[in-house]
């Protein structure tokens, strides 16, 4: 994970499998961004897999941006995770679709 600060707003470079193993480290790092900006983007370009276990972490993560009042973003997400967000209704609250 890897973290590019631009002022107000915070792009979270993911990578790899996202996996019930590695969640809660990914959560815990993610939640340490929520006060620091009014924006949060995750980019998903070299992310292979998403679990429900870090669906569970998204959605955590974009309820507690809501309750301050900032926006999660999910950006550069490839067609298989898109599968996974569409199959689940997550394309749909992160306003995601197919180009």
């Amino acid at each position: 994970m890897k973290l590019i600060n631009r002022g107000t707003e915070g792009e979270v470079m993911l990578e790899g499998r996202i996996t019930a193993d590695n969640a809660p480290e990914l959560e815990k790092a993610l939640l340490t961004l929520v006060d620091r900006f009014d924006v949060l983007i995750l980019n998903f370009k070299d992310v292979k897999y998403i679990s429900s276990a870090a669906l569970r972490v998204l959605k955590v993560l974009f309820v507690q941006m809501r309750k301050k009042g900032g926006a999660l973003k999910l950006t550069e997400v490839n067609d298989m995770i898109m599968e996974v967000f569409e199959l689940t209704g997550f394309a749909g609250v992160f306003g995601l679709g197919r180009d």
